[in-house]
Formats: structure tokens, sequence, C-alpha cells
């Protein structure tokens, strides 16, 4: 197994960097392939967020298999907004219409059994195309900690299906489970990162804007996820995903093509090295748990409406901590950054 890695410092360097690289793979594609392209199009942020995959790795990566004599689409399940509005803002739907790409909602959904989980309901749009090149942001995370090319296959469970299997998951190493036995489900033929601008500190969606200057590809997300984790000087039993991956005995041998090394500030809500179970055991009473702020917060409601447990009251701009499972779904889908993650005793 190969993985790609290429330095890119502008995305006005995509074009060439990532064509070179994209040609490697040419051989996975055949004239008349309908081919999903599912970049992370999380919510209605513009490009310089680093919320979104930048759509210029959408045009080139669409104009390749374009090339290809492939029928792409471009499809995702925004955690907030509709598809439409999500890629209007994210600069995704100029580039589609400019080439003639529909850009599609991921719903409709059909019941698969993964390894270890049963009963999950993937969009008939992904199982129904010949393949899935999975286009995933270098971001942080505040429960999986980096959100990767296993992560964004998350978002081939429709709307707020996505919302329940936080409760059902349970834990954060249920929940990595999960993810990958969606990954395994979804099966992408190719996934490509988009490390160029991403986020660090509390993400996906309210952390901080950093360059990382990374472009990485290649066919098995396992090898990419774990690739990137150890370039970034991250020990492999923090990112939840790649622990259970290894555990699993997911992540094939590769051979790293090109130089790259980051850093990244993690979530508050993560330990900085893997604690003995009866510390982590003892800490789990003093942890981070999300709070209202009342003077950013709008009443907007999306936090109380996908809260998964609703221990989200907005009229009173509380949270039921008896009830919340410190999932942080709530500060993921927060569009005014009004959710804090504070340290309490539980």
């Amino acid at each position: 197994m190969k993985v790609y890695f290429r330095e890119c410092t502008h995305y006005e360097s995509v074009p060439g960097l990532l064509k070179d690289l994209l040609n490697e793979y040419s051989h996975l594609f055949k004239p008349g392939d309908r081919i999903l392209v599912k970049p992370n199009l999380l919510s209605p942020k513009a490009p310089s967020t680093a919320v979104t995959t930048h759509p210029y790795m959408i045009k080139v990566i669409l104009e390749f298999l374009l090339d290809m004599g492939v029928k792409p689409l471009v499809g995702d399940s925004p955690a907030v907004g509709s598809i439409q509005k999500v890629a209007r803002v994210s600069g995704v739907k100029d580039v589609c219409e400019k080439l003639s790409v529909p850009i599609v909602e991921l719903d409709d959904p059909l019941e698969f059994d993964g390894i270890i989980y049963r009963k999950i309901r993937l969009s008939r749009k992904v199982v129904e195309v010949d393949g899935v090149v999975n286009v995933p942001k270098l971001k942080t995370h505040s429960q999986m900690i980096l959100t990767l090319a296993v992560k964004n296959t998350f978002g081939c469970i429709p709307g707020k299906e996505k919302s329940a299997w936080h409760l059902r998951a349970g834990t954060s190493e249920n929940f990595a489970d999960l993810l990958i036995d969606v990954h395994l489900l979804v099966k992408p033929v190719l996934n490509v990162l988009d490390g160029v601008i991403g986020m660090e500190g509390n993400g996906p969606s309210n952390g901080q804007v950093k360059l990382f200057g990374l472009i990485a590809v290649s066919e098995d997300g396992f090898a990419l996820d774990h690739a990137v984790v150890r370039s970034l000087g991250i020990s492999e039993g923090l990112i939840y995903t790649v622990k259970r991956s290894l555990e699993r005995d997911l992540v094939p041998p590769y051979i790293l093509y090109g130089e790259w090394k980051g850093k990244i500030s993690l979530p508050s809500t993560v330990s900085v090295v893997p604690l003995p179970r009866s510390i982590a055991r003892l800490l789990r009473r003093v942890i981070r748990v999300p709070r209202i702020d009342r003077r950013r917060c709008v009443g907007c409601r999306i936090c109380e409406e996908r809260c998964p447990v609703s221990a989200i009251d907005i009229d009173t701009r509380k949270v039921d901590y008896e009830r919340c499972i410190r999932c942080y779904v709530c500060h993921e889908v927060c569009p005014e950054n009004a959710i804090n993650l504070v340290r309490r005793v539980v």
C-alpha cells in the first residue's frame, strides 16, 4: 500500500501537485463510472474558516474524473443546513455548476450490518454508485480528537441519524468502532486529504485555523490516517479511530512517499498522553462538559435539536449534566461558537 505526502502551502499550487498524484490512480476509474465525491461539508462556512473541504481540491478531483470519462457527483449530509446551502457558502457549488456536476444530499438510507455494529443506515446514493472518492479535511475534533479519512465517511449516514449513533455507541472508543464499520461499508476507492489549511484546538467547527501545508493521498484510509498521525508527532493511542484500527488489524503495511512533518494543538478534551485505566477513571469525574455562552447564543436551537439525549434547554440556556454523554455534538454544530467546553466535577 502507498501513501503519498506533498507539501502545499497555497491552494493555487493544488492543481499541479494533486493532478500528478491522481494520475497514479487512473487505473481505478473507467469511462462511464458513476463516482461519488464525498468532501467534508459540515456546515455553511466560507473556505477561509477551514471547516469544509476547500473548493480547489474538489475542482481538481472533478476535472480529473471528467477527463477519465467518469460521471461524478458531489454529496454529503451536513450537520447544519442543507447540502445546497453548505455547498454554496463553501464555494463547492460554484465549482460544480461550472463543471456541470450534480450536488446531492446523502439521504434515503438503506440498512447494512457492520462487523461490530448492526443496522447501520447508509444513504442509497453511496451504495448505488461505482465508487466513492473520500475528501476529508485535516481538523481536530473535540470527541474523536482528529477527523481524517475514516471519520469523514460518517457523513454517509443521513441527517439526524448521526446524532442518535452517539447515544447508541456510548463511549468514544465504541464510537470509533462505529466509524470504522461505516468506513469499511463505504469502501472509498481513493482518499484525498485536504491539509493545506486545517483546524486545531477545539474543532471541528470552532477551533483555530492553521496552515499545515499538506496534501495526502492513498487508496487506504486507515493507512493515510496512521501516516498523518505519526507525522504530526501524536501518540497513536490518543486518536480513537487509529487506536482501534490498529487493534482490529486494519492498518496495512504501507510505504510513505514524500516528507512532511507538522504540529497541532489538540482539543482541550484530551490528555496529552494515554493514561492508565485507574487514573483515567478518576479523571472522568473532572472532565470537559458543554456550557452555553449566553452572550454568544442567538437561540437558533440547533444544539438543542441535535443533542442525542435531549440534555439542552435553550429557553433557560442550560445543559442537564445528568443526561449529557459528552459527545460534544452541540459544540460541533453551533454556528455561533456559543458552546464552551469547561471543566466540571461529575
